[in-house]
């Protein structure tokens, strides 16, 4: 027995989008991009306060095949909110972003791609995916995908808000 749960684990790291791990160290930038055919369905952040700064994580999940990937350019100033929302008929499928320790902030840029025969439909906003130096959880139902993301930084917390759109492919 002991030797079928260890084999279930090793298969569980070789499965595309079925394991994720911090893409950052506190202070430092990342990029994240799923892998072709695939969108992001989970997102996953810690706030540190000595560090001022939040690690993120990341899992994606398959949708037969995306095409005509673009990506945003940073789209918020330090301490200045994040309005984005993927353009025409894409949805998010990959995230950059730097830290600044004067600002105690940190800038985004989004990758969203068209998913093979499918447009998102039905969209709704989520309420506040986290609270002020919390944990940060989303998991996209089956079905759906991210088009937008929005948040707020605060300079007390030294932290942001987050909120998404989530819409039916």
């Amino acid at each position: 027995m002991e030797r079928l749960i260890s084999g279930f684990f090793c298969l569980a790291f070789l499965i595309p989008g079925s394991t994720a791990g911090f893409v950052n160290d506190w202070d430092q930038p990342f990029t994240f991009n799923c892998q072709t055919g695939h969108v992001i369905s989970y997102v996953s952040s810690i706030h540190n306060n000595r560090a001022e700064d939040r690690r993120w994580e990341f899992r994606c999940k398959n949708v037969v095949k995306t095409h005509s990937c673009s990506h945003s350019g940073y789209v918020n100033e330090f301490d200045q909110p994040v309005v984005f929302k993927c353009p025409g008929d894409q949805v998010m499928t990959g995230v950059d972003s730097y830290h600044s320790n004067k600002a105690e902030d940190r800038r985004f840029g989004f990758q969203c791609c068209n998913v093979q025969e499918r447009q998102p439909r039905d969209c709704y906003i989520t309420g506040d995916v986290n609270r002020w130096d919390g944990k940060m959880t989303l998991v996209v139902p089956w079905g759906k995908a991210i088009k937008g993301a929005y948040s707020h930084h605060n300079n007390h917390y030294e932290d942001r808000l987050w909120r998404f759109e989530i819409c039916t492919l």
